[in-house]
């Protein structure tokens, strides 16, 4: 198990290589890395295997290893309108995702905006099925395995967070088990906390972690206030990191501990950068200690 951290505030700022650098310094082992930039996934083909083998091999040289990679996510109007074209740009983030190195490529599901609660449920799966397995090829070429994360939306009557496509665990596995041997799941410990609907009380950690169990291969760890994605490191907000941890102790959760709370990064000047990552570190290291 390695303690892992994001790299795309730091790579927006300075390019990939100082974002890599600055988190192996303050002790990140290893790095979810940023596939959000369509441009470097727009290269010819050719220029990309180049453009990110050589990051991969930066990284590998430098003793951290890409453990995961985050591919570009859309609204639900782009997804209706463009998603020929989408489900392109994703199978190339697969082949970044393979050229850098890594096994994981996080991949969000799809909803449409009447998707919340359990509204449109059969025809979000139908459509997140579809798009998924327009994908298993690729995954295949590259030897990646793509990470289905849990999600919530946003309820403009009510005004607040609300469950959506693959929210429950229910439905994560649901889709997984379908998909076949190439899908397993990023779990969302930030997004577990914004989800408070009656009918929705199983939306809890014990039972997220034990219900997806071996399909646990990713993590996104962040913290929040329980109202907004606020993306903070851990013990920032409300979050019981007891009972996470425990939870992922008692399923033999073994893969990386990684921090997706860059958030926090957009309020640092650049200059700061590295002390903002040793803070963000020891909070990693405090959680990592609660799994030995």
């Amino acid at each position: 198990m390695k303690i892992g951290a994001q790299s795309a505030v730091i790579d927006r700022v300075f390019g990939p290589e100082k974002a890599l650098m600055t988190l192996k310094s303050v002790g990140f082992e290893a790095v979810d890395f940023s596939l959000e930039n369509e441009t470097r996934l727009n290269l010819q083909s050719t220029a990309l295997k180049k453009y990110f083998s050589d990051i991969g091999r930066y990284a590998k040289d430098l003793g951290i290893e890409i453990g995961q990679t985050h591919a570009p996510f859309y609204n639900p109007d782009k997804h209706m309108q463009q998603n020929d074209e989408i489900i392109e740009i994703q199978k190339r983030a697969i082949a970044a995702t393979g050229y850098l190195g890594s096994k994981y490529v996080i991949i969000h599901p799809l909803r449409t905006k009447e998707r919340m609660y359990n509204e449109d449920y059969e025809r979000t799966k139908e459509m997140n099925l579809n798009y998924y397995t327009a994908l298993i090829p690729t995954l295949k070429e590259y030897d990646v395995y793509l990470a289905v994360e849990n999600m919530f939306a946003w309820d403009s009557v009510e005004k607040c967070i609300c469950p959506t496509s693959c929210t429950t665990a229910e439905e994560m596995a649901e889709y997984i088990d379908e998909l076949g041997d190439m899908f397993v799941a990023c779990l969302d410990i930030g997004h577990v906390n914004l989800i408070h609907q009656k009918g929705f009380e199983h939306v809890n950690y014990q039972h997220m972690i034990k219900t997806l169990g071996h399909r646990i291969k990713t993590l996104h760890i962040h913290d929040n206030d329980g109202i907004s994605d606020e993306h903070v490191p851990p013990f920032a907000g409300n979050i019981d990191w007891n009972t996470v941890m425990k939870s992922l102790k008692e399923i033999g959760y073994s893969g990386n501990l990684s921090l997706e709370s860059d958030n926090f990064m957009t309020y640092i000047k650049p200059e700061l950068f590295e002390k903002a990552e040793k803070v963000m570190y020891a909070n990693a290291k405090r959680l990592y200690d609660m799994m030995i």
